[in-house]
């Protein structure tokens, strides 16, 4: 049923099913669940907290339900709280290289580069197809001024996913950044060409 609401994009809809189908089954974790992503579409990031909460009280081993809870931390830029919902996942399955990701990217919005750069290598090291993990090193190193290391992470994206516009422009701030005119600009031109 959420599928279904979801590729209808029948936001509201599935608000009004889940919130009555909770009502009626108080106690069916995976009604809360979905309920909370209702709210999360609906961009309700708090509400979706508390059904995400009540999810885990139902079943207190339920990671996808921590992982969501995270998610909605980090897009209200509670990223402390995020990164220790993230982390409880862990607890309850095998560590995920999205969840790295994803506590990494809050580590970077914190500013703090050393985790950032070592749970996007814990991400890479589970997946090394995780092109958005291997860019994230470069940017953060490229933020840190170390420009040539982070060229080599930027290359790698690049291999995995040749056509991402995003990733070509940050290969292309890189290399104007080291001097190398000529590269930026065939990079800026790649850019224009996939987006």
């Amino acid at each position: 049923i959420a599928i279904c609401h979801e590729l209808s994009g029948k936001k509201e809809e599935a608000l009004e099913f889940f919130t009555s189908f909770t009502d009626n089954h108080p106690f069916n974790k995976w009604a809360w669940f979905n309920l909370g992503i209702s709210f999360s579409r609906l961009s309700l990031h708090e509400k979706a907290l508390d059904a995400y909460d009540y999810a885990i009280t139902i079943d207190p081993t339920f990671s996808s339900a921590y992982f969501n809870k995270g998610n909605a931390y980090a897009i209200l830029s509670r990223f402390q709280e995020a990164i220790a919902v993230y982390r409880e996942t862990f607890s309850y399955e095998d560590p995920d290289p999205s969840t790295y990701y994803y506590i990494g990217e809050c580590y970077e919005n914190l500013e703090d580069y050393s985790n950032a750069i070592s749970n996007y290598n814990r991400a890479v090291k589970l997946d090394p197809n995780l092109a958005d993990a291997w860019i994230s090193i470069g940017i953060v190193l490229e933020k840190q001024n170390r420009l040539t290391e982070g060229i080599h992470y930027v290359k790698k994206a690049l291999e995995l996913q040749p056509e991402n516009p995003d990733f070509w422009y940050v290969f292309a701030e890189i290399q104007e950044k080291l001097g190398f005119k000529e590269e930026a600009l065939g990079a800026y031109q790649k850019v224009i060409e996939l987006n």
